[in-house]
């Protein structure tokens, strides 16, 4: 569901001419790293930091950045609508 999850948002940021969008595409790649990690998990290196540890710090940043990009897409919609219901008048 993840890798489903994760290829349409990267079509959809392929596609769309979204000013934010290489947050989403940002989000995109890093949040595929993590899968990777959590699919690919290997044990912990010297015994500090293992896969989960990795993909729980990979995670924490892109919260941050994904609720920074829904902002940025609510505030383009919204003027966006502005927009078409100006011209419409």
């Amino acid at each position: 569901m993840s890798v489903a999850q994760l290829a349409t948002w990267a079509i959809w940021g392929a596609v769309s001419h979204h000013p934010s969008r290489w947050k989403l595409r940002f989000a995109v790649l890093m949040s595929g790293l993590a899968v990777s990690l959590q699919i690919y998990d290997f044990p912990p290196y010297e015994g500090h930091v293992d896969a989960q540890a990795l993909r729980h710090a990979i995670t924490v940043p892109l919260t941050y950045l994904w609720w920074s990009f829904i902002r940025d897409d609510a505030a383009f919609l919204t003027s966006e609508r502005l927009k078409n219901s100006k011209k419409s008048k």
